[in-house]
């Protein structure tokens, strides 16, 4: 694999630079952050600017081919969610982008299209698949009798609240994978908002006989589809985590520079500094298996494994550099004034929402012997 940025993803990452530039980085970090118990932030018309343009630039639309049945992008959204990561961006785009990718599995239907139609046009979805466990897929999931309406309980879905749509897979009680749309302002469709240690925006959700608009059934054998979009969604958080390492990183080299102590700045000397170039060596390392991991999905081969390496990698490697750099901020990084423990808070969550480190390698390991000595 060539390690290498493509012309059109190297264009893509500074056209997502300069949106996401010095001036909006810093409201984009604190976009989601809601204090414990307290009154949430007018931040609406931030989110609608930040989704605005985004979408103006064309995301929900990198992992559409122009050639049928050519799933090419995977890549490009890497860039991007490395690059979301390192703002701390809050909100639903990358499940959107997989709910697109998971419409464009499914056979040519009219439902389908006008689906796909909304979601270019703007509208977004929330995918219920976070849960803390390494088989979301697996969770319960009750068709109605009519199978018009659906059942299930979600614990942590992302952005639940401002989403315009829920996906929601799931194994139904005769061993079948399936999965609904479902608005989320129909009857039957409860949220409540997690107090949880990153402040940010995760809703346990509940469905009661809400009204199913669409059964999204891939060509092919379902089984294997899910697990291929599984593991895109691994892809795309390991990448969100390295993006989220390499902002923290950056945060905690410009706090060394600023910092003094014995008459001098604290990067001049010997162990915060390579303290820091160790951390970077591993943000370049999992940097790289992310991107192998994008191009393995693009070239049509199967990066179950390199997804979940890459995601465990990425989410130790988040965890880390996220506590080192608060402890670099010495007592100041502990306030609220400072952007570093938001850069802890959001990893310790984001690095769990897919399953810990230790779950999932547990989860790909079979993989790996699978693959076998010579691979």
């Amino acid at each position: 694999m060539d390690v290498t940025l493509a012309a059109e993803h190297q264009e893509l990452r500074e056209q997502v630079t300069e949106i996401l530039g010095d001036e909006l980085a810093p409201l984009i970090r604190r976009m989601a952050d809601r204090p414990r118990h307290g009154a949430a932030p007018d931040d609406a018309e931030i989110r609608a600017l930040v989704w605005q343009a985004l979408t103006g630039m064309g995301a929900l639309g990198l992992n559409q081919s122009p050639a049928p049945g050519d799933r090419r992008g995977l890549r490009g959204l890497a860039v991007l969610a490395e690059r979301l990561g390192e703002v701390l961006y809050q909100g639903p785009l990358l499940d959107t982008v997989l709910a697109s990718e998971a419409l464009l599995r499914c056979a040519p239907d009219p439902g389908r299209e006008r689906l796909l139609k909304e979601i270019a046009e703007g509208a977004s979805v929330a995918a219920a698949v976070r849960d803390g466990g390494v088989r979301p897929y697996d969770a319960p999931l009750a068709a109605g009798a009519t199978g018009d309406t659906v059942g299930a309980e979600r614990r942590f879905v992302g952005f639940a609240a401002e989403a315009d749509w829920l996906l929601v897979p799931g194994r139904t009680a005769d061993g079948v994978h399936r999965t609904a749309l479902v608005r989320r302002d129909q009857p039957g469709v409860h949220l409540r908002r997690h107090e949880e240690l990153g402040r940010g925006e995760l809703y346990a959700v509940r469905l009661a006989d809400a009204p199913v608009t669409f059964w999204l059934t891939p060509e092919g054998d379902a089984e294997t589809a899910w697990h291929e979009l599984i593991a895109s969604a691994r892809t795309l958080q390991a990448a969100y985590l390295v993006g989220l390492a390499r902002g923290a990183l950056r945060l905690g080299a410009d706090r060394l520079k600023e910092r003094r102590q014995f008459g001098g700045a604290l990067a001049k000397q010997q162990a915060p500094a390579f303290q820091l170039a160790r951390l970077a060596t591993r943000v370049d390392a999992a940097h790289l298996l992310t991107q192998q991991a994008a191009w393995e999905g693009d070239t049509g081969r199967d990066h179950r494994l390199t997804a979940g390496q890459a995601l465990a990698m990425a989410a130790t490697l988040a965890q880390d550099t996220g506590r080192d750099v608060l402890h670099l901020h010495g007592a100041h990084g502990m306030t609220d004034a400072s952007d570093a423990q938001l850069f802890y808070r959001r990893a310790t969550v984001e690095s769990r929402v897919l399953g810990s480190p230790a779950r999932v390698r547990a989860d790909v390991m079979p993989l790996l012997w699978e693959r076998g000595p010579a691979d």
